[in-house]
């Protein structure tokens, strides 16, 4: 159970921290390490002067959390990962409707989570350089994702982050997490698999995810 939390409090943490990127569109891709860092210690200087005031107000929060993270997530493609093979079978609409509700319950989910928490001071011990080499790869089109690698302090602990960063539109935008070694990618794919493995219909699953998700969480809560 400590686990748990743990994880949900860094996974949530930082993930959040995309939410007040903005950089400015230019011909040469810079590497992301140096704004990673900066924007990861601004918001969690914000969240520890306002964590009470959003606690008070929950749908405020969520609804702040979306604002801040539609621009620097890229949903779209995260949604079309976690469907995986099934999007394929899945129609157009299926697909846009998919990537709409996987948006919608990731925010709701994790910022109700973080309200619920009280491990949230985490202290940002390192983050590490980008390789040029890596970067150049990117730039090239030899590779999908940029990694960031971070490691944090938390009240249990040292935990090791790596985001995998996609430059679209002008900026960096998030495409994934690894936190400790647990690919929350993989782990939401994992559930769409098993949701289509009980039901055989992607519609159904489209539906009913938010209460999937939860049912998952809760699961993971018990262990």
């Amino acid at each position: 159970m400590k686990r748990n939390k743990t994880f949900l409090t860094v996974l949530t943490m930082l993930f959040l921290q995309w939410s007040s990127a903005v950089f400015a569109e230019e011909q040469t891709i810079q590497s992301p390490q140096q704004d990673v860092e900066t924007i990861t210690r601004e918001l969690l200087s914000t969240l520890e002067k306002n964590i009470d005031g959003y606690k008070k107000d929950s749908d405020a929060f969520i609804v702040e959390v979306d604002r801040q993270l539609s621009p620097v997530v890229a949903f779209d493609s995260i949604a079309r990962g976690v469907m995986g093979k099934y999007s394929r079978r899945a129609k157009p609409e299926q697909v846009e409707q998919f990537s709409s509700v996987f948006k919608n319950s990731l925010i709701s989910f994790y910022g109700k989570a973080l309200l619920k928490l009280d491990d949230t001071r985490l202290t940002i011990e390192k983050v590490d350089a980008v390789p040029e080499a890596v970067l150049s790869d990117y730039k090239a089109g030899k590779a999908r994702l940029v990694p960031v690698d971070m490691t944090v302090r938390t009240s249990s602990g040292i935990v090791a982050i790596s985001y995998s960063m996609v430059h679209d539109d002008g900026r960096w935008k998030l495409r994934n997490i690894i936190v400790d070694g647990i690919n929350i990618g993989i782990q939401f794919r994992n559930q769409f698999a098993d949701a289509m493995s009980k039901h055989n219909n992607v519609q159904y699953v489209v539906d009913h995810w938010a209460e999937i998700m939860k049912g998952n969480a809760a699961a993971e809560d018990k262990k």
